[in-house]
């Protein structure tokens, strides 16, 4: 199942419109887009207890300039058992910390690995962090086996911790004039991606 996941994010890549493959050479890498991508079956992070959390959402961010974000997503918790115990939105609030890993992807010079720790507010007013790791080993093995592929996070006093390699992440750089307004469009069923406006 984990290689499907891993042909369908290739595949789903190279749909990708130009302008994130076309960022100007020698333009500093400082803005990026985020990507946790929407797995069928959805993929959780969990807590100690067995609770789960779901998380799928997009958006971007500057480094070194923690109020300069854009996005959020969609969430969902459930019991040890199985049974759905909230849903909703959040938005992320700030960049807490960014740090790019090694890693390539050939024919691709924006894709990156790296390790994003994002502040988000659900809308049921619960605060969290969302981790967000990305390996680009799905390409060849160029990234550490000690990077992980997948999402952490935290509402409230809880922690989902058990979170990493669940599900598929990326981060891309993009132009910094295009930082507040490029927006990543997902579908749940097909994971196909549109174009920034």
């Amino acid at each position: 199942m984990q290689i499907e996941c891993r042909r369908l994010l290739a595949t789903t890549i190279l749909l990708l419109p130009m302008v994130f493959i076309s960022t100007a050479m020698g333009q500093e890498e400082n803005a990026f887009q985020w990507v946790v991508f929407s797995d069928t079956p959805p993929q959780l992070a969990m807590a100690s207890d067995g609770s789960k959390i779901l998380i799928a959402g997009t958006g971007t961010f500057a480094v070194g300039e923690a109020k300069q974000v854009t996005g959020g997503g969609t969430w969902a918790t459930f019991n040890a058992s199985g049974v759905a115990t909230g849903s909703g939105n959040f938005r992320v609030t700030d960049l807490l910390k960014f740090d790019l890993a090694p890693g390539s992807a050939t024919g691709y010079p924006t894709f990156h690995a790296g390790l994003a720790f994002l502040h988000i507010v659900y809308d049921d007013g619960s605060k969290g962090i969302l981790v967000v790791s990305c390996s680009l080993n799905f390409f060849g093995p160029t990234t550490p086996l000690s990077v992980p592929e997948g999402f952490s996070a935290s509402k409230g006093f809880v922690d989902y911790w058990k979170g990493f390699i669940n599900g598929d992440t990326i981060f891309v750089a993009i132009p910094r004039k295009q930082d507040t307004n490029c927006t990543l469009r997902m579908s749940n069923r097909s994971r196909k991606v549109a174009a920034c406006s």
